[in-house]
C-alpha cells in the first residue's frame, strides 16, 4: 500500500487517468455520460456562449459523470466482496446508489440546459 501513497503528482494523475479509461471501456453509462459532456459542451461553444458559461455547462455535465464513477466503484466493491448472492440489504444499497446517479443526472443536465437555453 505504501508504494501508492508517496508518488508524485504526475504518477497519481496517471492512476486517475487509467481509472477513467477502465471505466470508459467497461461501463456503458460512463460512455454515454462522457458523450453527453462532449455534446453539450460542444453545443455551448457552437451557441457562442461566453467562456464562463461554457465552463459552467462542462462542470454541470461532469457532475453526473463523477457520481456514476462513484456508483460504479462502490458496486464493484460490493460485488467483489459478496459475489452473486442476493441480499435485500445489498439491493437497497445499490438502489440508493442508483438514486444518487438519477438525481445527479437531473441536477447536472438540468442546470446545463438552463445555461444553454435561457
Amino acid at each position: 500500500m505504501d508504494k501508492w501513497k508517496n508518488r508524485n503528482l504526475l504518477e497519481k494523475t496517471a492512476y486517475s487517468a487509467n481509472g477513467f479509461y477502465v471505466a470508459l471501456m467497461s461501463e456503458r453509462a460512463i460512455k454515454l455520460e462522457t458523450a453527453t459532456v462532449l455534446a453539450l459542451t460542444t453545443l455551448a461553444l457552437l451557441r457562442g456562449l461566453p467562456a464562463g458559461k461554457v465552463l459552467a455547462v462542462f462542470l454541470a455535465c461532469c457532475f453526473p459523470l463523477v457520481t456514476e464513477l462513484i456508483n460504479t466503484s462502490v458496486e464493484s466493491i460490493i460485488d467483489l466482496l459478496l459475489g452473486s448472492i442476493f441480499r435485500e440489504d445489498v439491493k437497497r444499497a445499490k438502489d440508493m446508489l442508483s438514486a444518487a446517479v438519477l438525481l445527479s443526472l437531473c441536477i447536472g443536465y438540468g442546470f446545463a440546459f438552463v445555461l444553454l437555453f435561457m
